[in-house]
């Protein structure tokens, strides 16, 4: 997975490491409040800008008034992290009611056991994540598994599940 932001100005770079300080932020201070010694051990293993900021074809026209958002992938190691509502509401409202940064930030939040099973079983979603994401932090020891190329057949019947 890529780590470099050089194809972004300078000032998408700031705007990028001011989500991962919020993100961390409003994490720290949700398992500070947490009741579960269990959710206490929570961590965030990964965070992962894909996209159109990740290839490099994001667009600001001004002009129009379209603008491309962040997307932005965050793993951590304990399913009752991912609940967006009782655990991430405060970061979405940052983004949200600040409008900082900028840019809109669109995040989601996955275990690393099932993005990694979503990767073995192929979902073009999570592997164009991983080959064209860019880590914007990860804890080490913490890998993704390499994605399973789908036969034809296969990639069909998943097509056909998704149409």
């Amino acid at each position: 997975m890529k780590t470099s932001l050089d194809h972004l100005p300078r000032r998408k770079q700031t705007e990028l490491k001011r989500v991962v300080d919020v993100l961390f932020a409003e994490f720290d201070d949700m398992l500070k409040l947490a009741t579960s010694q269990q959710k206490k051990r929570g961590r965030i293993l990964k965070i992962i800008l894909y996209g159109s900021y990740a290839r490099g074809d994001w667009v600001e026209d001004r002009a129009s008034g379209y603008m491309s958002d962040y997307d932005v992938l965050v793993i951590v190691n304990q399913r009752q992290l991912v609940d967006k509502a009782a655990c991430w509401e405060k970061a979405d409202d940052w983004f949200v009611s600040r409008r900082s940064p900028e840019t809109q930030v669109h995040f989601f939040v996955e275990t690393l056991h099932e993005v990694n099973d979503k990767l073995a079983q192929g979902y073009y979603f999570f592997t164009d994540i991983k080959t064209e994401g860019i880590a914007l932090y990860e804890l080490k020891g913490h890998t993704l598994a390499e994605p399973k190329l789908l036969t034809p057949k296969a990639a069909h019947r998943m097509a056909k599940h998704y149409f």
